[in-house]
């Protein structure tokens, strides 16, 4: 959803931007003196995928980007130029390099996309993936503009931790109120990943309106588990439902070591209804997934 989302987003976005304060001075404008590695997310069509910048990594920790309309063509003039090789990760390793054809701003040619009343846009770049490597048609990738430390290798997950992380996704769904029969009309979604936050595999599971239809007070939970020594038990570590005010809802993207502390962050999608996507940065503290991190709502970074 986050990706083709992502894309629809800039049509709905182009009343959205307010001139009003785009020229104002930026305070706390990011810097990127010595070109600081840049945390950044592919998506679209394997085809003709797009990049674009989610922060930027520093001293261990995900950092946002504030910068201004020549801050924002600066940032694409260094990490987007034309060749730049852009690492790929997938289920927390390296995968491949993608290649970028094209920044944002590419000399006298119009930008790779408009937003009228809008100063300060965000950049966007058409890349290249291999192929060979990266089969699925549609593509959502954590990648960074420097490769990380190589990743220590972990082992996949088995049918057993699938079967585990179903067991645990009723069990919650059960305590947030979804019957039998209530989970029978949902989709339901398993994984189980190896993070690193424990010895044993992370398990997610979500339950959600099955289709598009989001009308009403649709149904979800999201909730991810990680096995705990002392009740030699999977237990929750992280659960969402859709509040009774502003129904938010949330969505797997994928696990990365973004702050080289050798256990993976989650990225998960996050939205509601009539509303923009953006990513949320999970951390494992003390037995529990914290949100560490939010991404923009808005291509538009005029400030409000």
């Amino acid at each position: 959803m986050f990706g083709f989302a992502l894309m629809a987003s800039i049509l709905v976005l182009t009343t959205a931007c307010d001139k009003r304060g785009g020229d104002k001075p930026l305070v706390g404008k990011t810097s990127l003196a010595n070109k600081p590695r840049a945390l950044l997310l592919l998506f679209g069509e394997r085809s003709d995928p797009r990049m674009i910048p989610l922060a930027l990594l520093t001293d261990g920790k995900i950092r946002p980007i504030t910068l201004d309309a020549a801050g924002w063509k600066e940032f694409d003039k260094s990490y987007f130029a034309p060749g730049t090789r852009l690492s790929l990760y997938q289920d927390g390793t390296a995968i491949t390099d993608a290649v970028v054809r094209r920044g944002m701003w590419n000399g006298t040619d119009a930008p790779l996309y408009k937003l009228p009343g809008c100063q300060a846009l965000r950049p966007l770049a058409a890349v290249t993936v291999d192929s060979s490597v990266v089969s699925a048609v549609s593509l959502e990738l954590l990648a960074t503009s420097e490769a990380l430390p190589t990743l220590v290798p972990r082992a996949a997950a088995t049918p057993a931790d699938l079967d585990s992380a179903r067991a645990l996704a009723i069990r919650v769904a059960q305590h947030e109120g979804l019957t039998s029969a209530a989970r029978s009309e949902l989709d339901e979604v398993v994984q189980a990943i190896n993070t690193g936050a424990t010895p044993h595999p992370t398990l997610v599971g979500s339950f959600m309106e099955r289709g598009s239809g989001l009308n009403g007070k649709p149904r979800h939970v999201f909730m991810l588990g990680d096995y705990v020594d002392s009740t030699h038990m999977y237990l929750q570590s992280f659960v969402h439902v859709p509040g009774d005010s502003v129904r938010e809802f949330r969505r797997m993207i994928d696990h990365l070591d973004v702050t080289g502390d050798g256990v993976d962050e989650i990225a998960i999608e996050g939205w509601h209804n009539g509303g923009d996507s953006y990513l949320i940065f999970l951390q494992y503290q003390n037995g529990h997934w914290r949100e560490l991190a939010r991404g923009a709502t808005s291509w538009c970074a005029d400030r409000k």
